[in-house]
């Protein structure tokens, strides 16, 4: 859905992005530092004890490197070096940073491990039917009701909501799981509704 406007956020991107591309910052290099990061969450769990203010840190730092993943592409576009290995090392990364964002519910004690691991297949399916269907030559974008960047803000308000009522918490993460079942869904019949 925010695919839709992606033209609004460039206004927020690209002061930051011209500024790294002075630095001489390569797009694949802000993807990496993006992986850092997310990696980075991991390591704050483990030694954290959970308290509101890592749970503050973990917003903060998840939103830092969703932010750099639009960096990147915006990056690779202005300085005309967009190739198919950043692409890919680009969707690698996201996959992987994804995970760790809804580990991250299941570490604070949010989601239990089943709901962590339907959420978790769901959104790999939504990332995988899209990569695939491309393959095929079947443009995806913007297809379903929940695509990335509305699942990353979706988390983000799941933990904020965490540290004053956990039970509206898990409402929005029931939301989130079904709307990415139901978006799963959407591209599949999509797909079919081309190919046949």
């Amino acid at each position: 859905m925010l695919t839709k406007f992606k033209k609004s956020f460039k206004v927020i991107i690209s002061p930051f992005g011209d500024f790294l591309i002075k630095l001489g910052l390569t797009p694949n290099f802000i993807t990496f530092l993006s992986l850092i990061i997310s990696i980075l969450i991991l390591l704050i769990l483990f030694l954290s004890n959970n308290n509101s203010s890592v749970v503050y840190l973990v917003i903060l730092l998840i939103g830092l490197t969703a932010y750099l993943d639009a960096v990147d592409g915006y990056v690779a576009r202005k300085t005309k070096t967009v190739s198919a290995f950043g692409a890919f090392l680009d969707s690698t990364f996201d996959r992987i940073s994804d995970s760790i964002y809804i580990y991250t519910l299941y570490h604070l004690g949010i989601a239990s491990i089943d709901l962590t691991i339907i959420l978790l297949v769901s959104s790999i399916l939504i990332s995988y039917t899209r990569a695939r269907a491309e393959t095929l030559n079947v443009k995806m974008a913007g297809v379903g009701i929940i695509e990335r960047s509305e699942r990353i803000i979706l988390i983000i308000i799941i933990l904020l909501l965490s540290l004053f009522n956990i039970f509206y918490s898990r409402i929005i993460l029931y939301i989130l799981i079904i709307l990415a079942i139901i978006t799963v869904a959407q591209r599949i019949f999509h797909v079919y509704k081309t190919l046949r």
